[in-house]
C-alpha cells in the first residue's frame, strides 16, 4: 500500500506554531474553487464542493506528494474531509517521470496506481489508511511546472472534475461503488513558486512556506534567516520555524512582557509565548477584541493590546503565568499550560493520577485548582492518558520531585527523585539500579556506572536443544542491542557452539523484545546479529552460520524494546552441525538439497548453487491461469531489494520463466497467502551477481509490477520470502501479457 497517511506528531512548542504537512490545518495561497452561489448541485446531480486554501500534502515519512484542500462541507460523519491533488514521480515503481502537459483523469482509474491523482478523503483520520473516498472519473489536469523527482516548486490547474464514491482495500486499491453518489469542483489552480517581497502576516501567505519565511521585521516574504546550525546574529534574537517541521526559520526579537519597557522596536508589542510571564517575542499588534474569534499568525498577535490568539479556543485571550500561585486569570478562565487564560472547555475535570478518558488528547490540561490546570494528560503510545503534574525545568515540582521531560519543548511531568538501591532505574542520576548499593555486582554503589565485566561474568548458560523462559523486567541495566529503541533491561546468556554448523535462536514474547548476539559480551561493536519488530508481539528467529572448526563462546542478549515492553519471553536454541546432504544449510554450506549428488541444483559438497539447473527446471509463467505455490521447502537462491535485508543473505525463492512472444507489457500481481512475500523481476536467470533486478514489489504493498519487454526477451519472476526463516507460506502470482 503506497498511500501513507499524515504525520501524527504533538508539537508542544509553547506558542511556537508548527503544523504537520498533512493535517490541513495551515492554509496556503491558491484557494480552491467556490461553488455557484445559487446551487449546490451541478448538471450531473453531483454536490459542488467548496474548497479552502491549499496546503502541502506529505506522507508519514514527510515526503512531498502534492497539495491538499480542506472541503468546506461536511460530506458525512463528524471529521473533516480533504481533497488531494497528488503527483507521483518516477521514484514510485512502474511510473514514468513527471512531465508538463495535460492529462485525462478518467484514464487513471485506481488510487494505488494513478500518477495524477485527484481524490477526496472522507472523514480524514491521521492513521495512514483510508477507507471511503471520492475518486476522479471525469476531467483533466494540466501540469504547468514540475520536476522529477517532485520538488517543492510545481504548478498545475484542472478543468471541472467529477469525483465518484469509492472504497479502498487494505492494499490501497480503489473500487467505485455501483450507483454511488458524486461530488465535483469547477476547477483547481495552484502554484508553489516563491513570492519574494509579497506582503504577509505568516509564512503560509507566501507562495511557498517550505522555501521562504514571512520576515518578522517588515511582514514581507523572503529568504530563511536562520537554522539550528546558523543562529540569529543578534544577541537578543531567537530563531523560530514558521511552517511544518522545517529546520530553517526567521529571527524574532526576544522581550519581557512583564517589564515596564518591553524593548520592542516601533509599533511592535511584546507577546508572551508560553507559561513564563517573563518570556515573549516582538510582534505586530492585531485588532481582535478580547474573547473574539481569531486566526493565529506568525508575525502578529491577531488581537488588540497585549492579548494573543489561542490555538486551543481560537479566541483572543489574556496571557498568564502558569507556574505562579496566582496566574492572573479572571472570570471563568484558568491558566493553561500554554500560558493563556482559557475557558473550562479546553481542560478536563480529573485529578492527578486519574485516567483522562478516551476523548482526551496528549498534553490536554487537567487537575484545575481554579487558577490553572496544574496537570497534563500524558501517556506513551498504546497506553491510556493519565493526568500528571506538569512542569518545565525547575518550575512546577516539589523539592522531592524532578521534572521528567516528555516533549521537545522541555515540558514534562513531576516524578519522585530516584533512590539508588531501590531496584527501579530512574530517569536522572542513575544508569543502573540492581536493588543495592554495593559495587562489583554489575552496578556501582552510587548507581552511576554499569560494571559490564561483572554482568557478562554472571551470564547464564544457554542450553542447546532446549527452551529457556525469562523476564526482562528482572534483567540488568546498562546493556543495549543495536535494534533496541530505548533504555530497557536485558537478560544475558552464553552459548557455546560445538563446531561448524547452524545456530538457530527463536524468541517469542507477548511484548516487543529484541534478540541479539555478540562475539564479545563487553563490546557492543562485536554484535553479529539483531532482530526486532517495533510495536509488535515478538516472534523472531536469528540464524547464525558458524564456520570455525573450534568456535569461541558467544553472548546472547534478550532485551526489551523500551521499558514499556519489559516482560516475559521464551528463547529456544538449536544447533545443527555442518553435514552436506541433510537438507539443512549449515556452517560453510551455501545450499543443501538433501543429498550429496551434484548436477541437481546443489553441488555434491554443498558449497556451490547450480543456478543453471534451477533456471532450466523453473516452470513457465502462465498468463492464462494463476501461478500458485508455497515458499515452504523452497531453495535459498536470491535476495531482493524490497525484502528484509537479513544481512544480504539468500532467501527461499520460487522461479518462473517467461519469454515475450512479441514486444509488449507483462503485468504481474503477487498476493500473499499465509505469510509475507515479495516479487522480484530478474533480467534473465543465473547467478545473482550477473542477473540484474528489473523491479521489486512486496505483496503487502500491492505486489503489482509492469515490465516493458521486447520480442524474445526472457525474464524471471522470482517469488522471494520477505524474511528468511519466517515467511515460508503460500502465495498466488497472476500474469497477463499485452502486445504493443
Amino acid at each position: 500500500m503506497r498511500r501513507f497517511g499524515s504525520c501524527v506528531a504533538l508539537i508542544l512548542a509553547l506558542g511556537f506554531t508548527a503544523a504537520c504537512g498533512d493535517n490541513g490545518a495551515v492554509p496556503m495561497p491558491d484557494a480552491g474553487t467556490e461553488p455557484p452561489p445559487d446551487s449546490g448541485i451541478d448538471e450531473d446531480g453531483c454536490r459542488i464542493l467548496a474548497l479552502g486554501q491549499r496546503d502541502f500534502q506529505m506522507n508519514l515519512f514527510f515526503q512531498l506528494l502534492g497539495v491538499r484542500f480542506p472541503v468546506a462541507q461536511n460530506l458525512e460523519g463528524t471529521r473533516d474531509d480533504v481533497l488531494h491533488v497528488e503527483l507521483w514521480d518516477s521514484t514510485t515503481p512502474d511510473l514514468p517521470p513527471l512531465t508538463t502537459g495535460t492529462f485525462d483523469l478518467a484514464t487513471e482509474t485506481d488510487l494505488a496506481t494513478c500518477q495524477h491523482c485527484v481524490w477526496v478523503d472522507v472523514d480524514t483520520i491521521d492513521d495512514g489508511f483510508v477507507d471511503t473516498i471520492y475518486f476522479a472519473t471525469q476531467g483533466s489536469i494540466t501540469v504547468d511546472s514540475v520536476t522529477d523527482p517532485l520538488d517543492a516548486v510545481f504548478a498545475a490547474h484542472t478543468s471541472r472534475v467529477v469525483l465518484r464514491r469509492a472504497t479502498v482495500d487494505e492494499n490501497g486499491h480503489s473500487t467505485l461503488v455501483p450507483n454511488g453518489d458524486c461530488v465535483s469542483v469547477s476547477g483547481i489552480s495552484f502554484d508553489t513558486h516563491p513570492t519574494p517581497g509579497q506582503a504577509c502576516e505568516s509564512a503560509v501567505d507566501c507562495g511557498n512556506a517550505l522555501l521562504e519565511i514571512c520576515d518578522p521585521s517588515n511582514n514581507k516574504c523572503g529568504n530563511f534567516e536562520c537554522n539550528f546550525d546558523n543562529p540569529c546574529p543578534g544577541a537578543n534574537e531567537l530563531c523560530l520555524t514558521q511552517y511544518d517541521n522545517l529546520f530553517d526559520g526567521a529571527c524574532y526579537t526576544v522581550c519581557n512582557p512583564s517589564a515596564a519597557t518591553s524593548g520592542c522596536p516601533g509599533e511592535l508589542v511584546c507577546a508572551q509565548r508560553g507559561p513564563d510571564a517573563t518570556f515573549g517575542i516582538c510582534q505586530y499588534p492585531g485588532e481582535g477584541a478580547l474573547d473574539s474569534a481569531c486566526v493565529l499568525e506568525d508575525n502578529t498577535t491577531s488581537c488588540e493590546g497585549t492579548n494573543v490568539c489561542s490555538t486551543l479556543s481560537e479566541t483572543c485571550t489574556r496571557a498568564c503565568s502558569f507556574y505562579a500561585k496566582d496566574p492572573g486569570c479572571t472570570g471563568n478562565t484558568v491558566c493553561s499550560l500554554f500560558g493563556l487564560c482559557e475557558g473550562p472547555s479546553v481542560g478536563l475535570s480529573v485529578g492527578f493520577g486519574q485516567p483522562c478518558g478516551d476523548t482526551a488528547t496528549q498534553a490536554q490540561g487537567c487537575a484545575s485548582d481554579g487558577d490553572a490546570y496544574r496537570g497534563i494528560c500524558q501517556g506513551f503510545d498504546g497506553f491510556p492518558l493519565i493526568c500528571q503534574k506538569a512542569c518545565m525545568g525547575d518550575q512546577g515540582c516539589a523539592t522531592d520531585e524532578f521534572c521528567a521531560p516528555r516533549y521537545s519543548s522541555g515540558v514534562g511531568v513531576c516524578l519522585p527523585i530516584p533512590v539508588c538501591g531501590d531496584g527501579e532505574l530512574g530517569e536522572i542520576n542513575e544508569v543502573c539500579d540492581d536493588g543495592n548499593t554495593v559495587s562489583g555486582d554489575g552496578c556501582s554503589s552510587d548507581c552511576a556506572t554499569v560494571e559490564t565485566d561483572a554482568l557478562c561474568a554472571d551470564a547464564s548458560a544457554l542450553q542447546l536443544g532446549a527452551t529457556t523462559t525469562g523476564n526482562t523486567a528482572n534483567g540488568v541495566d546498562g546493556l543495549m542491542s543495536s535494534c533496541q529503541a530505548g533504555l530497557a533491561r536485558a537478560n544475558l546468556f552464553d552459548v557455546a557452539p560445538p563446531g561448524r554448523g547452524r545456530l538457530r535462536l527463536h524468541l517469542t514474547s507477548p511484548t516487543t523484545q529484541t534478540l541479539s548476539v555478540r562475539t564479545t559480551c563487553t563490546d557492543s561493536s562485536t554484535e553479529v546479529g539483531c532482530r526486532s519488530d517495533f510495536g509488535l508481539p515478538t516472534d523472531q528467529e536469528l540464524v547464525l552460520q558458524i564456520t570455525d572448526a573450534t568456535p569461541a563462546p558467544m553472548s546472547v542478549m534478550v532485551s526489551a524494546m523500551t521499558v514499556l515492553e519489559q516482560g516475559s519471553y521464551s528463547l529456544g536454541a538449536e544447533f545443527v552441525p555442518e553435514q552436506c546432504g541433510d537438507g539443512i544449510i549449515a556452517g560453510r554450506e551455501v545450499c543443501d538439497d538433501g543429498n550429496a549428488v551434484g548436477s541437481d541444483g546443489c553441488s555434491a559438497d554443498c558449497f556451490t548453487i547450480e543456478y543453471n539447473v534451477h533456471c532450466t527446471q523453473a516452470p513457465v509463467l502462465s498468463t492464462t491461469a494463476t501461478n500458485a505455490g508455497t515458499l515452504a521447502g523452497a531453495p535459498a537462491l536470491y535476495g531482493a531489494s524490497c525484502a528484509n535485508d537479513e544481512n544480504a543473505a539468500l532467501h527461499p525463492t520460487r522461479l518462473y520463466r517467461f519469454t515475450a512472444p512479441a514486444a509488449g507489457n507483462l503485468h504481474l500481481t503477487l498476493q500473499d497467502g499465509t505469510s509475507f512475500a515479495v516479487l522480484s523481476v530478474l533480467d534473465g536467470c543465473g547467478i545473482p551477481s550477473a542477473t540484474p533486478e528489473l523491479s521489486c514489489r512486496p505483496g503487502f504493498l500491492g505486489g503489482e509490477i509492469d515490465v516493458a519487454l521486447t520480442a524474445g526477451q526472457s525474464i524471471t519472476a522470482a517469488v522471494v520470502s520477505y524474511r528468511i526463516a519466517q515467511d515460508l507460506g503460500t502465495y498466488t502470482l497472476d500474469a497477463t501479457f499485452t502486445p504493443n
